[in-house]
């Protein structure tokens, strides 16, 4: 008995056939001969549906918590907090914080030349500090090459954090 089978795999539109002649021996006669075709279709898996590439959707965008402008501008009446202030002051113009479902973005310096991205499977472990009583919170995100990219005073933090955290994959160390 001479049996064709056909494997047609249709995943990501890509059809391929692969046609294989088996012979089997049987108790049959060999002036028989029956062709059955057999078509299979491979399915993707859930896990490799979520990786597909959908719109990039902004969680949160904005500067830094003005709350930390507080202590610096008390800190003015003395000669010496006039430095903090105009520290946290330019913080508020240079510094933005981009959240998305797909990464974490951090644009600083003049005019926000600066750029530092990082994906959500990169990091290992988050770490946080609230301040003034829970208004803003500084966050540190650890990566897996054991590099840190703060977030400091970092506003609504605990929507954010939250968000994070469901971005992030279940080894992430809180």
């Amino acid at each position: 008995m001479l049996t064709n089978i056909r494997f047609s795999n249709n995943c990501l539109g890509n059809t391929s056939n692969l046609s294989t002649n088996v012979k089997q021996i049987s108790k049959f006669s060999p002036k028989k001969i029956e062709k059955k075709t057999i078509r299979m279709q491979l399915t993707e898996n859930s896990e490799n549906e979520k990786q597909k590439l959908g719109p990039e959707k902004v969680y949160f965008e904005g500067p830094p918590s003005k709350v930390e402008l507080i202590i610096p501008f008390f800190s003015i009446l003395t000669v010496i907090g006039i430095i903090p202030f105009i520290t946290t002051l330019l913080r508020q113009f240079w510094v933005t914080y981009k959240i998305t479902n797909r990464r974490i973005s951090v644009d600083s310096g003049f005019q926000g030349k600066n750029r530092a991205e990082i994906v959500y499977r990169d990091i290992k472990k988050i770490k946080y500090i609230t301040r003034l009583g829970g208004e803003a919170a500084d966050v540190v995100l650890v990566l897996k090459d054991n590099a840190q990219l703060e977030l400091r005073s970092l506003p609504n933090w605990e929507e954010n954090l939250n968000f994070i955290k469901e971005n992030c994959g279940s080894d992430v160390e809180f």
